[in-house]
């Protein structure tokens, strides 16, 4: 990839690592908020206590893709930018445009996406002989 189309995706990752951090402050803050409040009454609480859960976990899928930018940054710099962690192909430009923090071409994400697939059924299926 030359150094234009290498800039241009560090950009655009730095840009989505720059939203993702705010949202995660933003987020935090809201939680810090919450548990100064005093609280009225039970229900109240468990709904304050389901919100503080439901943000933990977006934080948590926020980290995540905050990491997969982080490892697209260091793989520009360390010129292995668009190259699957998998198959060890070029992802192809066009699924870079898409998710710029992506570390797996199409074909091999449908493979592992596909066999997640059977082993999640085979694990809640209800008619499985143990």
């Amino acid at each position: 990839m030359n150094k234009k189309k290498s800039d241009q995706f560090r950009s655009q990752l730095n840009s989505i690592r720059s939203e993702i951090l705010g949202e995660v402050e933003k987020s935090n803050q809201n939680i810090r908020t919450n548990e100064t409040g005093q609280m009225a009454d039970i229900s109240d609480d468990a709904a304050r206590t389901y919100n503080r859960q439901l943000e933990s976990e977006l934080d948590k899928q926020e980290w995540q893709k905050l990491k997969q930018v982080d490892i697209a940054i260091e793989k520009i710099e360390e010129g292995n930018y668009g190259i699957c962690a998998k198959c060890e192909d070029t992802i192809p430009e066009a699924r870079l445009k898409v998710v710029p923090y992506t570390e797996f071409c199409t074909q091999c994400l449908s493979e592992m996406e596909k066999n997640n697939k059977i082993i999640g059924m085979n694990d809640d299926d209800p008619f499985q002989e143990n």
